[in-house]
């Protein structure tokens, strides 16, 4: 036994649902649970091993004051296998998904320190079987059905197949993964030279499957458009390009093997596979709000760029011509933010920015009713080095550079059932199109 690792009293108490161990259905189960244990205890950097079957894990919503944000930040010394879903940093209240094992103990650890807190997801297992529907693949137009989540290759498929029916829609080749895997973009043209270019990404973090179904739902509605619409009077102005999943190795991983899945798959001979695909930008690379811990979810990774896919997205759109605006469109937490990131600092454009912002998301409210925060990057959630939104605005020179959380609030969290999928994508469509207006009037730059 390595000495300085002895279990914390926290870790010592035993809870009622923890002595339901061995009766918990699957002994693999519990194999796997103590095992990531006893590999955490004895190896500290070891902080983001888990088990794929979520089955009784518990989403605890944790409200600290100021100071006891500092008593959650050391959480992970003593419970490494846990997963912050919100982070600590920042204000509001912190979502914590933990292993049905650790319920208890964490629960001890939050009381000692007098931190309030309640379930706010009880079965996070639960919840992912009632996520989506089980039904026949979908691999062509006819039977391609929007209000469900998709696999990568029936979006590769989808793909192809509404470029190749469309006269507006262009199938373009944006790079390759770690594993191979070719991730293309949708240009969504009426013709025209040096048109100003607004760039929507999605999927950038695996987990967050109503980001590429909202891309999906973009590109429909601009190519299902009719004469005298919104969508034909933007595409009339401008160009607009999509990119419905920018990590497909690890999208297709959190379909195979880990549905909480985040960051890339790439092996970089760490302790743990991938990296955070939004801590990798060059913008105040490794700095606040990134990890240095190959294991932990904001791994800003071995070297700054060292992601295939962070290359591959840069490279790309920084050949398209006169890009005036971008988004990268993530969940949860109904947010719509600009830069900066990785610090308090104000953009240069900051009144520009905070004008867009708000103006999107009092549109976004107008469609369904949801209250969408705006605002800053670092003040509206938390400091993040390393991000898109920064790295565009600032060595791209995008001068309406956005980033989106969409819905909910932590209700379902990264599992968000279906029937979501399409009002999401109805109200993030109006705050895209604010955007869009913004760049026709001239407002960026």
């Amino acid at each position: 036994m390595l000495e300085g690792n002895k279990v914390s009293d926290e870790a010592a108490d035993i809870s009622v649902r923890e002595q339901r161990v061995f009766k918990h259905e699957g002994f693999y189960d519990i194999l796997c649970l103590f095992g990531v244990w006893f590999l955490q205890k004895a190896f500290s950097q070891v902080r983001a091993l888990t088990c794929t079957n979520l089955l009784s894990d518990q989403v605890l919503r944790v409200h600290p004051t100021e100071g006891q944000r500092d008593q959650l930040k050391k959480l992970p010394e003593t419970f490494p296998a846990i997963d912050f879903w919100t982070g600590p940093r920042g204000s509001g209240p912190v979502d914590i998904h933990v292993s049905w094992a650790f319920v208890g103990p964490v629960k001890v650890f939050l009381n000692r320190h007098r931190i309030n807190n309640e379930v706010f997801i009880d079965d996070v297992q639960k919840n992912i079987d009632n996520e989506r529907s089980f039904r026949p693949e979908q691999m062509d137009l006819a039977s391609f059905n929007y209000n469900v989540y998709h696999t990568l290759d029936e979006i590769q498929q989808w793909i192809d197949d509404i470029t190749a029916s469309s006269s507006i829609a262009t199938k373009m080749s944006v790079g390759f993964s770690f594993e191979g895997r070719q991730f293309h973009a949708i240009k969504l043209s009426k013709g025209g030279f040096n048109k100003p270019a607004f760039v929507i990404n999605c999927g950038l973090h695996s987990r967050e499957w109503v980001s590429p179904s909202t891309c999906l739902y973009t590109v429909k509605y601009f190519v299902e458009a009719t004469t005298g619409s919104d969508e034909t009077s933007i595409l009339n102005n401008m160009d607009v390009y999509v990119i419905p999943i920018s990590n497909p190795d690890g999208y297709v991983y959190t379909w195979t093997d880990d549905r909480m899945w985040r960051k890339t798959r790439s092996d970089n001979q760490e302790v743990c596979i991938g990296v955070d695909p939004n801590r990798n930008w060059d913008a105040n690379w490794g700095g606040p709000g990134a990890s240095d811990i190959s294991c932990d979810d904001s791994y800003y990774g071995p070297s700054m760029m060292s992601e295939i896919e962070v290359q591959s997205q840069a490279e790309f759109v920084g050949n398209i011509p006169n890009v005036k605006a971008y988004i990268d469109i993530h969940a949860y937490g109904q947010l719509w933010m600009f830069p900066y990131a990785y610090t308090y600092a104000y953009a240069l454009d900051y009144a520009t920015l905070n004008v867009i912002a708000g103006h999107s998301a009092s549109v976004i409210q107008s469609v369904h009713g949801m209250r969408y925060k705006s605002g800053p990057i670092s003040d509206v959630i938390y400091q993040a080095s390393g991000s898109t939104a920064d790295y565009f605005y600032d060595k791209q020179g995008i001068t309406c550079s956005f980033a989106a959380e969409l819905r909910d609030t932590g209700r379902f969290g990264f599992v968000l059932p279906e029937a979501f999928i399409q009002p999401t994508a109805e109200e993030t469509f109006a705050g895209l199109k604010v955007i869009a207006n913004y760049v026709t009037i001239g407002e960026c730059g």
